[in-house]
């Protein structure tokens, strides 16, 4: 069984590869589904493009695992994204509605922005520039 610390550094080489391919001015959004249970059944990293989100990758070593230890490795790679009011956890917003049995949500990053460059945007924010 592997550790988290294991867990977290693969899901780590995993987001680094899929923005090492975006230009640094992409608009960029994680997005996370629940299976049955408390923990996540699939992420991906989608992006802007002519008004609509393309999905640019999947991240497999998310799966398992709960939204906090994503937004954990999203920092550990240098990915900034917005905090709620009181900065313990990221801006997530929900994507699915209420009567879906799966529910997803999803956080607007900046890919190499500087710490905390991303808490100053509102939630509703698509465009959150490195």
């Amino acid at each position: 069984m592997m550790t988290s610390a294991t867990r977290l550094g693969e899901l780590g080489a995993q987001i680094r590869a899929v923005l090492a391919h975006l230009p640094a001015d992409a608009d960029v959004t994680v997005r996370v589904r629940y299976g049955a249970g408390p923990d996540l059944a699939a992420a991906s990293v989608w992006v802007a493009s002519g008004g609509d989100l393309v999905r640019m990758g999947d991240l497999p070593a998310a799966v398992g695992l709960r939204m906090g230890l994503v937004e954990q490795a999203l920092s550990q790679v240098g990915v900034s994204y917005p905090r709620t009011d009181l900065g313990l956890r990221a801006r997530w917003r929900r994507i699915t509605g209420p009567d879906e049995a799966m529910p997803g949500y999803e956080l607007t990053v900046a890919p190499g922005a500087p710490a905390g460059a991303a808490d100053a945007a509102p939630a509703e924010s698509r465009s959150l520039r490195a």
